[in-house]
């Protein structure tokens, strides 16, 4: 008598998921209906975390043959392992969003932070388990203070607003304050934030920094970190980068405990030979290739109670860096040797003008090489048309 897989009790289900890799779990849920059922039981509940982390996926538009920007009903998006080197398609990640108007604005925790006509929701595109949140317009950046899986009481942080950008939080969970409350800090634009062990890391425009803790019933800002203009002076980080030719993006990440300030420089105009210019200085008849691109990344070590920071000069052993729209990440090389060591893995985050440059949109991203300070292309994105930019992700089944 042949045994039915499908009628296996669910705590020999359970016990089986717990030693299953992360994509494993996806293919254990295709298996039937009873295994994908036990399998959403899980992600609801206290089970373990796969056997095996993933590195971070690269979510991109849905393949040419989904017809994705034709067919509002199409809710598929594919998923770029780099551990694989595979692409999956996830068919039912964005069913309930007009994938048209939809824009994603954050990823934490293996959540990403959808914005569709300011209505948000938190998005597990994996699971697939939405969270709706309060009405925002005009968000540049969110970050989640914990995986929501995990936390009902999690916190959310937004950047938002065009000209003079803005903090604003919300604290899942707390009947007395559904509605978004203003961070009131002392800058009047911030272009980064992160979470680490219940603080948030707020970068302002001016490069300095604040520390707010948020295990309080309301925030409290402890710290406020001057610009660190000084040190990027002494190191010549800049000096051969005109601001005629080159802007700089800045981003904080957390590595290994210690905050990381990471400036990334980009080309404003960019000529065939890959070489920033001025654009009224180039040759009859020669155009740019891309209207901007990343060329070069810096990096200085914040020391955040001392309120100094230093160089870090070669490399970054056994780290990779990802930054973009996501919260920035730093994931160890020893533990998956197939991402470079030292490297900065990034997409385009430029919302701004890839709002307005329909050509090139979702274009600049790549892997930055610390020590060689080589940049090298995606190859695998070359039959994706960017419609929106790719964004990283940590897949969570939960």
């Amino acid at each position: 008598m042949m045994a039915n897989w499908s009628e296996l009790q669910p705590e020999l289900l359970q016990l089986i998921m717990n030693n299953l890799s992360f994509v494993n779990i996806l293919r254990f849920r295709a298996v039937c209906s009873s295994w994908n059922h036990a399998a959403k039981s899980c992600a609801t509940s206290s089970c373990p975390p796969p056997r095996t982390p993933s590195t971070p996926w690269l979510m991109l538009p849905s393949s040419s043959e989904e017809n994705d920007q034709n067919n509002p009903a199409s809710g598929a998006r594919c998923f770029y392992s780099l551990e694989e080197q595979k692409v999956y398609t996830i068919k039912s990640s964005f069913q309930d969003f007009d994938h048209a108007a939809a824009w994603c604005v954050g990823s934490s925790h293996g959540w990403l932070v959808i914005n569709s006509k300011a209505n948000l929701h938190l998005l597990n595109p994996i699971s697939p388990r939405k969270i709706q949140l309060p009405l925002m317009c005009h968000i540049a950046k969110a970050v989640l203070s914990s995986d929501p899986t995990r936390d009902n009481n999690f916190a959310v942080v937004v950047i938002y607003d065009f000209l003079q950008s803005k903090l604003a939080f919300y604290k899942h969970g707390e009947d007395s304050r559904i509605r978004w409350t203003d961070l009131n800090g002392v800058h009047r634009e911030y272009c980064d934030v992160i979470f680490h062990s219940e603080q948030l890391f707020a970068l302002a425009g001016d490069g300095s920094v604040e520390v707010w803790e948020f295990n309080k019933s309301f925030p409290i800002k402890t710290i406020d970190l001057p610009q660190p203009f000084a040190e990027i002076e002494k190191a010549d980080i800049m000096q051969d980068f005109s601001i005629y030719k080159y802007s700089t993006q800045k981003y904080l990440v957390e590595s290994l405990g210690e905050i990381l300030y990471v400036g990334r420089v980009i080309g404003t105009f960019i000529n065939h030979e890959g070489i920033a210019v001025v654009q009224e200085d180039l040759p009859e008849g020669f155009d740019v290739v891309f209207s901007y691109r990343t060329l070069r990344f810096y990096i200085l070590k914040l020391n955040i109670t001392a309120k100094k920071c230093k160089k870090v000069e070669s490399s970054l052993r056994n780290r990779a860096l990802f930054l973009g729209g996501n919260q920035s990440m730093s994931v160890s090389t020893r533990d998956f040797p197939e991402l470079e060591e030292s490297s900065i893995y990034f997409t385009d985050d430029r919302w701004r003008d890839i709002n307005f440059q329909f050509d090139c949109d979702g274009h600049d991203n790549g892997v930055y090489n610390i020590g060689n300070k080589v940049v090298k292309p995606f190859d695998q994105l070359d039959k994706w048309k960017m419609y929106t930019p790719p964004f990283w992700i940590v897949p969570n089944p939960r």
